[in-house]
């Protein structure tokens, strides 16, 4: 499909902070040019860009979108309490048709709040892609790995994941290993998984020191922190993002940036679950890629990337206005979320020649008048309903706030009822 966005705002995140009124022309999956000139340019469809903004589709770097039907199942716990009590023993009872519902979930919830990629850890994870058939979105996929794996068998499900779908739907998947944290692995496990992550080159998506009771328990376990052990099993040695990182040492930051590692800001889930705040600024000074994820919708309990922005700049500032400042937290969005899945060169900035995952932003309402400065009121003001249209690989996904290919309707019921079902088992 070609498309034609004519006389827009333009937030490319490759020019610093200029915003450029300009003709963005998109020929099949790419963009062909961003220019104010008009071009001899056949197109399928046309956009009125005036009164909107565009930038990139947010980079969800950390989510579990087949969580999405145990939102508002268990709030006003800790993490341990909410995993051991409440998640993981209904998750046992989780069905391949479950997930593939709560997955098609998440990615329209995700759509209609601009997010165009996000980085998956969980199981059925052939559902995920499935759902990915229908959604058209962008993402990369892990299979949760935990200790209990009889003759590792969790881990050649994620092999045979990689070598079924990696690439596949016009290269919009990619596969990853997903060792879901210090205290559900070991050592030999980690290095288990290092191995095959080398030989058959997949990055890792893990959970790094999201509470101080992971920090200490580790320290108890092993008298090394969960960054040491991760560094210790080679784990590092492949493209890595890691989630929330809240509670990390000196010692462990110069290991993250030694290797490179990504870290995805979680805010909304590690305050719900009273693991913490991560101090961006810290992150940012050391030289450390960080981006952002909402976590899974189980306890952020949504996943709009609009609010992770907002609640992101608001508390980051809690001791000093100068902190993070909005440009900043766009990049953590958009292409830092890119860095860390490895797709920086084809997503995450509006240029020609990238991939046209592209998001139109409503700016003829209330909260954005006046228009003083549209970079700070992408942070601070702008909602999840003032994004009208979802563009993912040169396709039109969500049109005037409308789903091109998802039947929401049936979505809905379809995760009422799954749910209603496995509460009966």
């Amino acid at each position: 499909m070609n498309i034609l966005i004519e006389n827009v705002k333009i937030l490319t995140m490759a020019d610093g902070e200029e915003i450029k009124n300009a003709n963005i022309y998109i020929e099949n999956d790419k963009i062909r040019k961003i220019t104010k000139e008009k071009l001899d340019f056949t197109y399928d469809k046309k956009i009125d860009g005036r009164n909107f903004l565009a930038l990139p589709g947010f980079v969800n770097a950390h989510t579990h979108v087949g969580m999405s039907l145990f939102r508002n199942f268990s709030d006003d716990v800790e993490l341990m309490t909410w995993l051991n009590e409440k998640i993981w023993p209904l998750e046992d009872k989780l069905t391949a048709e479950d997930v593939f519902w709560a997955s098609l979930l998440s990615q329209a919830e995700m759509i209609m709040t601009g997010t165009t990629t996000f980085a998956d850890m969980y199981y059925f994870e052939d559902q995920t892609i499935k759902a990915l058939e229908k959604s058209k979105m962008r993402a990369q996929i892990s299979r949760g790995l935990t200790l209990e794996d009889k003759e590792n068998a969790k881990i050649k499900e994620n092999i045979d994941l990689f070598k079924k779908y990696e690439n596949s739907q016009d290269g919009r998947i990619n596969i990853a290993f997903g060792p879901h944290a210090v205290y559900t692995t070991d050592k030999n496990y980690l290095k288990e998984i290092n191995k095959y992550a080398k030989k058959y080159k997949m990055p890792i998506h893990i959970h790094l020191s999201e509470t101080k009771v992971e920090n200490d328990d580790c320290m108890k376990r092993f008298n090394q922190s969960p960054t040491e052990v991760f560094e210790e099993c080679g784990i590092f040695e492949n493209k890595t993002i890691a989630a929330h990182g809240v509670h990390l040492s000196e010692k462990d930051l110069e290991i993250l940036l030694k290797y490179d590692v990504s870290i995805a800001h979680n805010p909304s889930s590690n305050l719900k679950l009273s693991s913490g705040f991560l101090d961006c600024t810290r992150i940012i000074n050391k030289g450390i890629n960080l981006c952002m994820g909402t976590d899974s919708s189980a306890s952020n309990n949504n996943l709009s990337m609009l609010k992770e922005i907002s609640l992101t700049s608001v508390v980051s500032k809690f001791k000093d206005p100068k902190n993070l400042k909005a440009y900043e937290i766009l990049k953590m969005a958009t292409i830092n979320g890119a860095k860390a899945l490895g797709l920086d060169d084809k997503i995450g900035t509006l240029e020609e020649g990238k991939l046209a995952d592209i998001i139109l932003i409503d700016l003829d309402n209330p909260n954005h008048t006046p228009q003083n400065n549209l970079i700070s009121s992408l942070c601070y003001s702008t909602f999840d309903t003032d994004v009208s249209y979802v563009i993912i690989n040169g396709d039109l996904v969500y049109e005037n706030k409308k789903f091109t290919y998802l039947d929401l309707d049936e979505i809905l019921k379809k995760s009422e009822k799954s749910f209603e079902n496995l509460r009966k088992r």
